[in-house]
């Protein structure tokens, strides 16, 4: 009996730790009982990580059902450097298969992978179609590219024609595929389509006017190297906000677009033959504007191209061939970024309204910021006075000073200079004294910036900065650097020296001076001398 009472303590004692073992984990596992909502958020961080995902549905029952459920499908081949293609098509396969086990509406569906063989594409056409048949799909891209070198012949992959009857389709991605069979046969759904981007698509004139009438709420339409289409037409489309196209072995002659609403306009011509025709005539709210290739042969460089645009605002301009002259004109201009190797003596701006101007001999440095919408007028905008930021090239000399020089004098209204100085200490640029030679008044401004390359010499850097005060009066003048400036370097020393020679004979100013807490900018001051005492504060720490 006692062995029995042991033996029944003891399996009461085991019970007992099992049960209180099963709270404390279910304590530790807090997060498991958040809403599925929350949970499948906490999924989405791990989108671009499949093998993580993978590692998330083991944990568990509930975790398994949860990633069997998660309702964004991303698949890019990118994301599976550590396994083989037919383990990659492998997954695609099996987890699209197991969410569609689910009867649940999928809120994403993305594949983006290279194409080998057609048993590759078999597996793509099985799982879209699958998803596209339980409805319900939010946002779809399809980016497929193709092997030319493949030993197998692989079709272009057509999409199905149940595409076209997804009426719940808020953005709609195209890339390497031809249109449904049946596309301008049958009635296309895209009731609630707000963002459409096709690249590597054959499409002609009639489509693009059919998808825009088939897709009321569309905001935004996206066009990058699809032949086929010489004109794009969108008449009476009332949601129409941004339009963007890029094209290569086929230009586009016209554009013809009635959208009262529309606000943002991109033109990529690769090959450079000019800009299209354009009717724009209704779109009284388009007001920022981006060409990228060349103005038409025979024509007033950029003017005519300007004068489709009487409401601009903000206008980027990308070219590389020179002009003999490059005069733009607008009344609502406000912000202009210019790449061009014209010559900046050769530009004539009238502008009333500029308020930032940003000019560069090369595209590596603005292009990005244009073509990733990072550029607003948010920074230059709080200035009250006219700023000019300028990227010259890789290497400048005494001429280009002169033409600075020279665009200056043309009363542009700039007040506020910011120059990026990429160049490398030359022999050319020795020959400062030609610069001096020329009998020119430094032009006045409020503010100038220099922006100084860390790794060339300290004589390159006194070489510039001379160039820039033979150039400028500043009021205020700025060093930047990558690395932290001191007060004793030569080229903080000979700026303060410069600067105190300007205004020699206007002895009514004191200069004075303040780096910052890291060390990488410095600013000198010409200040109104409020008594006899001088900032000898500033004097002791440069000398």
């Amino acid at each position: 009996m006692c062995l029995d009472r042991s033996s029944s303590a003891d399996h009461q004692s085991s019970g007992s730790m099992k049960t209180i073992a099963t709270e404390i984990v279910g304590e530790m596992d807090r997060i498991s009982h958040l809403p599925e909502s929350i949970l499948h958020h906490i999924l989405s961080f791990l989108n671009n990580t499949p093998a993580e995902l993978v590692r998330m549905s083991v944990l568990s029952n509930t975790w398994f059902r949860l990633t069997a459920s998660f309702a964004v499908l991303n698949f890019n081949i990118g994301n599976f450097t550590h396994v083989s293609r037919q383990s990659f098509f492998k997954y695609l396969d099996y987890a699209t298969s197991r969410f569609c086990l689910q009867n649940l509406p999928a809120h994403t569906f993305k594949v983006v992978t290279t194409v080998l063989e057609p048993a590759e594409l078999d597996v793509v056409n099985r799982c879209l179609e699958l998803l596209l048949q339980n409805g319900m799909i939010r946002e779809l891209e399809i980016d497929l590219s193709y092997f030319t070198n493949s030993s197998l012949d692989v079709p272009k992959y057509r999409l199905p024609n149940i595409l076209l009857s997804v009426s719940t389709l808020t953005s709609l991605t195209i890339c390497g595929c031809d249109l449904p069979s049946s596309f301008m046969l049958d009635a296309v759904r895209f009731r609630s389509l707000i963002q459409l981007r096709l690249e590597k698509v054959l499409i002609y004139d009639e489509v693009i006017t059919y998808l825009a009438s088939s897709c009321p709420l569309l905001q935004v339409i996206q066009i990058r190297c699809c032949p086929g289409f010489i004109r794009f037409c969108v008449h009476g489309h009332q949601n129409l906000q941004q339009v963007k196209i890029q094209y290569t072995t086929t230009p586009v002659e016209r554009l013809d677009i009635e959208a009262p609403n529309l606000s943002s306009l991109l033109i990529v011509d690769a090959y450079g033959r000019g800009a299209p025709l354009m009717n724009l005539a209704s779109c009284k709210k388009l007001t920022q504007v981006v060409y990228i290739g060349n103005p038409l042969p025979n024509s007033n460089a950029f003017r005519d191209f300007l004068s489709n645009f009487p409401f601009v605002e903000t206008l980027g301009l990308f070219t590389h061939n020179g002009c003999n002259n490059l005069m733009l004109s607008s009344h609502s201009l406000r912000a202009l970024v210019l790449c061009s190797n014209c010559a900046l003596e050769e530009i004539e701006l009238k502008t009333p309204k500029l308020v930032s101007f940003r000019y560069a001999c090369s595209s590596s440095r603005l292009l990005p910021m244009v073509m990733d919408n990072h550029w607003t007028l948010s920074r230059d905008s709080t200035h009250l006075k006219a700023r000019m930021r300028c990227y010259p090239g890789a290497y400048i000399d005494t001429l280009w000073f002169q033409k600075l020089r020279y665009f200056l004098s043309k009363k542009n209204g700039f007040k506020v200079f910011n120059l990026y100085i990429y160049a490398r200490y030359s022999q050319k640029f020795k020959e400062l004294e030609r610069l001096k030679a020329i009998e020119l008044p430094p032009y006045e401004l409020e503010h100038v910036e220099l922006q100084l390359e860390s790794h060339e010499e300290s004589l390159a850097h006194i070489a510039f900065v001379e160039a820039i005060l033979w150039c400028c009066r500043p009021r205020s003048l700025a060093l930047r650097s990558s690395s932290p400036l001191t007060y004793s370097d030569d080229v903080v020393k000979f700026t303060y020296q410069k600067l105190l020679e300007q205004e020699h004979s206007r002895d009514i100013k004191s200069l004075s001076i303040a780096l910052t807490s890291e060390g990488k900018a410095v600013t000198f001051i010409k200040e109104k001398m409020q008594d006899e005492t001088v900032k000898k504060h500033a004097d002791m720490e440069i000398f």
